[in-house]
């Protein structure tokens, strides 16, 4: 639902751009700077991956730092912390002057939580703060079916998965159902339409789980605190705290160990190999209008990259092409895919489904017999703000081919290139599970307001993958200490699944592999 504004490639520019450019110059960028040398594991990013691996890495008696470009956002009695959907500010988007989610705003340039990056074909939506891109996701916790888990992943043993890093993170998110009081309400009456519409249909409901605290929004419905997520605003936060991201549920008690060392505002440049031995991360320390303060340049033995599906593997082709760390492999950049997303809108529906629409999503369907690829289909509540005829519908599904994250020598800057044939049965899928809808219930699809029909991905996953650059615990090839655990590790699909749930699980066999056998520093 981001608004492309490019219909050729562009670049992942910026402040890390130019430092590349400088660094391919031979240039120091970290010149003037003050150097912090650690003696412990030091981790670039503070998502589903880097929060995983700070609290276990934590629970097992070893410190780490990790470096955030983006701000911290606490929860606080004033209930205040984000904006919201219906009243974008500055808040919304990472240094931008515009918001990237529903209808285009122009806002204030400040360190918000959403970046769009945009690409050939493509535009990625990715978090920035404290928590990553659990501040904007929904909270589902959607799993692939075990058939398609291990086509996906055949070096992951699934029953192990299912028994036991799936409900370890489940446990740790507090994940549950909706329950029946919240989705029986008035507020809800969208997402029942879409069950009723599904039944008619002879498509198969599931009411997910997520990491969402429902007793909140049971009290926005009683009227105890303001309404957002039960009226649909609550991408960009909830200010109830009922949104689980990974800063409350996992790094919170990560800190509460005192062995972690979280530093916001600390945007990474560039990496690469330390003199002596073990790795560097050349960073910018930045005020929240984006200002810099000052140059640090830190030194690790162990270093571990959880920026995320874009800006882990940008990181890691930027320091391979400017010759940072000319030995990492080639394929790194490479398997990069959109989780099979396609994000449109049911309009023309036979009643109206509400001006305000009661969120996070609940319900999805789960159309896994579709004759074009499986799929599963969410129901995305939205606070439109005036009585319409319409559903948003985003679906999951498989994936045809793969692009990259591709070093432009011209520029000095990494290009994110995706095929549209890479998304053609995702896409077609999607077709066929909203004509059955229709031919069933009436209706019409459409694109989402906002939307010039660009594709615009919330999963972006892939870049370094296990299997390919990494190992199945995200060790490197070649490069002792140095590891991938997030999204990166993903062949650039979960499929039919939202990701998160998956990544994590990922996350947690990984960094429990790699505090069993690695010796860390």
């Amino acid at each position: 639902m981001g608004r492309g504004r490019f219909s050729r490639r562009t670049f992942l520019g910026g402040s890390a751009a130019s430092v590349a450019a400088l660094a391919a110059l031979g240039c120091d960028t970290s010149a003037g700077g003050r150097v912090v040398e650690l003696d412990h594991t030091l981790i670039v990013g503070t998502g589903f991956g880097g929060s995983v691996s700070a609290l276990r890495l934590a629970q097992a008696g070893k410190h780490a730092t990790l470096l955030e470009r983006g701000r911290r956002w606490t929860i606080t009695p004033a209930g205040d912390t984000f904006c919201s959907m219906r009243h974008p500010d500055g808040r919304a988007s990472w240094l931008s002057n515009t918001t990237h989610i529903g209808l285009e705003t122009r806002v204030s340039r400040f360190t918000g939580i959403v970046e769009e990056v945009n690409g050939d074909n493509i535009d990625a939506i990715v978090g920035a703060g404290v928590g990553g891109g659990s501040l904007a996701y929904a909270g589902m916790m959607v799993r692939p079916p075990q058939d398609l888990f291990e086509r996906t992943f055949p070096q992951l043993d699934y029953a192990a998965m299912d028994s036991v890093y799936y409900p370890r993170v489940a446990s740790q998110m507090r994940i549950q159902q909706v329950p029946d009081d919240v989705f029986g309400s008035a507020n809800y009456g969208a997402a029942r339409i879409f069950v009723d519409q599904a039944m008619a249909a002879g498509l198969t409901i599931e009411k997910i789980h997520s990491a969402i605290d429902w007793t909140l929004i049971e009290a926005e419905i009683r009227g105890d605190i303001p309404a957002e997520g039960s009226v649909g605003d609550y991408i960009y936060g909830l200010n109830s705290g009922a949104k689980g991201s990974v800063d409350q549920r996992y790094l919170a008690d990560a800190e509460a160990t005192g062995r972690v060392d979280v530093l916001p505002l600390h945007e990474v440049l560039a990496i690469g190999h330390a003199p002596g031995g073990g790795y560097r991360c050349d960073v910018r320390r930045i005020d929240e209008m984006g200002n810099t303060l000052e140059m640090i340049t830190f030194h690790a033995p162990t270093l571990l990259m959880a920026a995320g599906a874009v800006h882990t593997p940008r990181l890691l082709v930027t320091a391979r092409e400017t010759g940072a760390m000319p030995d990492l492999p080639t394929t790194i950049g490479q398997s990069w895919g959109n989780n099979g997303q396609f994000i449109r809108m049911r309009g023309g529906l036979s009643e109206s489904v509400g001006a305000f629409q009661g969120g996070p999503p609940c319900v999805v369907i789960r159309h896994l017999d579709n004759d074009v690829a499986p799929i599963t289909v969410e129901q995305a509540s939205a606070a439109f703000g005036y009585e319409c005829h319409c559903l948003i519908n985003p679906s999951s599904s498989v994936i045809d081919g793969t692009g990259q994250l591709r070093w432009d020598a011209p520029s000095s800057t990494v290009a994110l290139e995706w095929a549209l044939e890479n998304n053609r049965s995702a896409e077609a899928a999607a077709a066929r599970t909203a004509q059955i809808l229709n031919d069933a219930n009436g209706g019409m699809v459409q694109n989402v307001p906002g939307s010039d029909g660009r594709h615009d991905t919330f999963h972006p996953l892939g870049g370094c993958v296990m299997g390919g650059p990494c190992d199945t615990f995200g060790r490197v090839s070649g490069h002792e200490g140095l590891y991938v655990i997030d999204g990166s590790l993903v062949p650039g699909v979960t499929p039919t699944a939202n990701p998160s749930w998956t990544i994590a699980a990922i996350a947690e066999h990984a960094i429990e592999n790699v505090i069993a056998n690695d010796r860390l520093g």
